[in-house]
């Protein structure tokens, strides 16, 4: 898998090509970026659905003390979205240099705890008062046991400065070590349709 400078510097996939599109000097895009990239939400009043998790998240983003997070439910129902724009409310300006979003099912190893959450987590970001950085680990139940461990250690260390939210199909494959950290938790359910 190709692999964008973007992404090398720690942005996500989705920042990483709206970068590429402003980068471009003739200002003709590359490439369209897919609908559910250019329609994503940006903050918690745009999100439809789940409205008892959108409220908790909006007391979070308003009293700026985000416990670390766990948000699980089926695939496509706003997990990672919410998460983010909980991220660009507290942290405002600050948001591209304090959020460190992973897909943790093609980063899933020791490694990438090891090197890049680590690595960030040591990382001095200037904030808004009260606030931490944020690791977004989306589909973070198919880490390894191994990187669960050492991510519990790293959560040890850096939780002053470093909050993380995990976003996945089945809460119950986070190692119970982790899930004791997490302050908050919570089910999704898909909307229906009427």
């Amino acid at each position: 898998m190709a692999v964008t400078k973007g992404e090398e510097k720690g942005e996500s996939s989705t920042s990483a090509a709206k970068n590429v599109l402003k980068a471009n000097t003739n200002g003709i895009p590359n490439y369209e970026l897919p609908w559910v990239e250019k329609y994503r939400p940006v903050f918690l009043d745009d999100i439809v659905g789940n409205t008892e998790t959108i409220e908790r998240l909006k007391i979070i983003a308003k009293d700026g003390n985000m416990p670390h997070v766990i948000i699980s439910g089926m695939p496509g129902i706003g997990k990672t979205t919410s998460v983010l724009c909980l991220a660009r409310q507290m942290l405002g300006d600050s948001y591209k240099e304090a959020v460190l979003e992973l897909n943790a099912s093609d980063e899933r190893g020791i490694d990438v705890v090891r090197n890049r959450i680590k690595g960030f987590a040591q990382k001095k970001v200037t904030l808004p008062q009260g606030r931490q950085k944020l690791v977004i680990l989306d589909e973070a139940d198919s880490m390894t046991s191994g990187a669960q461990q050492a991510l519990r250690r790293t959560m040890e260390i850096y939780s002053a400065t470093t909050r993380f939210a995990f976003a996945c199909n089945q809460s119950n494959k986070i190692i119970e070590p982790l899930q004791s950290r997490y302050a908050a938790s919570t089910e999704w359910v898909r909307c229906q349709a009427v």
